[in-house]
């Protein structure tokens, strides 16, 4: 089955290249970047057991084929990368292995894979590089700790005071809002008679679920969402990214929380709060890459304007 269907919003996980078999593209162009959101327009398979679906990229303004494994849910939390496979980077401080210094400040390196942790945290994106300095060795750096290496012909890297200045000047950006990680059960009906034997399933259902592995067991076994496939997980989820029925429902649920039957205009649904996540403000430190990665973006984007 499908995770996604037609139309459903995914953002893409990793680099998808041509293989040569894009349209007016050449071998090994990018076709869509690590990050991307785009709309499911079709669903099809490839050797009869892998879901291929074609995704219209929104920036890059062009329909690729991914695989399911290289997507997820729009809505999921994500942290952007700053660097991608084989950029040249520099260690900003000394690594050292059990009390043994391999990675000195200023050894330089390439990066052979981006690696991303399951939370979303700011800290959750790390490389393994492989330092000219170590041959033969891969070290799994936090992306805190490496700088990139200016290229011959390209600008040089945003400021470190520049990076703090815009932190400074736009505070709100920087306020991570609350957040529910949430499971659910939808239920379909087609009339009103079905409808009410879907609510009383649900109560029934509702009264049974004592545990977070009991709401995971059902939404398994009775959820006709594909999310079942994942024991009903949504996910974390701001205000603004449910369908509007659902929002105060889900945000009033406290740690643990089942809700009553909720309806939206796809059906009805049980809600589950997994944890309540709170709003926090992000540090600059932890920010720092981010700052950087984005105002070199809207750099190279005012460079292909002019």
């Amino acid at each position: 089955m499908p995770r996604w269907q037609i139309d459903d919003e995914v953002r893409l996980t990793r680099n998808v290249r041509d293989d040569g078999t894009f349209p007016g593209a050449s071998r090994g162009e990018l076709l869509a970047r690590r990050g991307s959101v785009g709309v499911i327009r079709d669903i099809g398979f490839f050797l009869q057991d892998q879901i291929i679906y074609s995704v219209h990229f929104h920036a890059e303004n062009r329909v690729v084929g991914c695989r399911e494994e290289e997507l997820i849910d729009a809505a999921e939390v994500w942290t952007p990368s700053r660097f991608e496979f084989r950029e040249k980077v520099r260690s900003r401080a000394g690594m050292a292995v059990q009390g043994k210094l391999l990675v000195r400040a200023g050894d330089t390196g390439e990066i052979l894979k981006v690696v991303c942790g399951p939370s979303g945290g700011l800290d959750d994106v790390a490389y393994h590089v492989h330092f000219d300095t170590m041959p033969g060795r891969v070290f799994q750096v936090p992306e805190r700790m490496l700088d990139a290496i200016p290229q011959p012909g390209r600008e040089p890297e945003i400021s470190e005071e520049a990076a703090e200045s815009y932190y400074r000047q736009h505070p709100r950006a920087f306020i991570r809002p609350e957040a529910r990680r949430l499971r659910h059960i939808l239920m379909t009906y087609d009339d009103a008679a079905q409808k009410e034997r879907v609510t009383a399933q649900l109560e029934a259902l509702r009264t049974g679920i004592a545990t977070a592995e009991d709401f995971a067991a059902a939404a398994l076994k009775y959820s006709q969402c594909p999310t079942a496939l994942r024991e009903g997980l949504i996910g974390a989820v701001r205000r603004g990214q449910l369908f509007p029925e659902l929002e105060a429902p889900a945000f009033a649920l406290a740690e643990g929380e089942i809700s009553s039957p909720q309806e939206s205009p796809v059906g009805l649904h049980l809600l589950f709060c997994d944890a309540v996540l709170p709003a926090t403000t992000v540090s600059f430190a932890d920010a720092r890459a981010r700052i950087i990665a984005h105002l070199t973006e809207k750099r190279g984007m005012r460079i292909q304007e002019a």
